[in-house]
């Protein structure tokens, strides 16, 4: 497990997620029901920028994002965007991945 996923199973926990009762397998497939964070099933670097502005830290993964977005000339950064939607209380939709 890297030190990413680390953090946002860390991040997860905190009162500032959760209190959007979201469920750990909108994120996570979980390994069995005691065990709920396996693997990731969404983009680490986009989850690890919704969860920082929920909590108030700084994000590690929103400057990447946002250089990805504007060399592939998107409308909006990708980073910005999932920190506006964080800061609306929004859930984005967030890039699947395939393991």
């Amino acid at each position: 497990m890297s030190l990413l996923e680390e953090k946002l199973i860390r991040w997860y926990q905190e009162p500032a997620v959760q209190a959007h009762n979201w469920e750990p397998r909108l994120f996570w497939k979980e390994i069995d029901t005691r065990h709920p964070f396996g693997t990731l099933k969404v983009e680490p670097r986009e989850l690890e920028v919704l969860f920082a502005t929920l909590i108030g830290e700084p994000s590690e993964c929103m400057a990447e994002l946002n250089a990805e977005s504007q060399v592939r000339g998107d409308y909006m950064l990708r980073g910005d965007f999932l920190a506006a939607n964080a800061r609306r209380h929004e859930l984005p939709l967030l890039t699947r991945v395939y393991a």
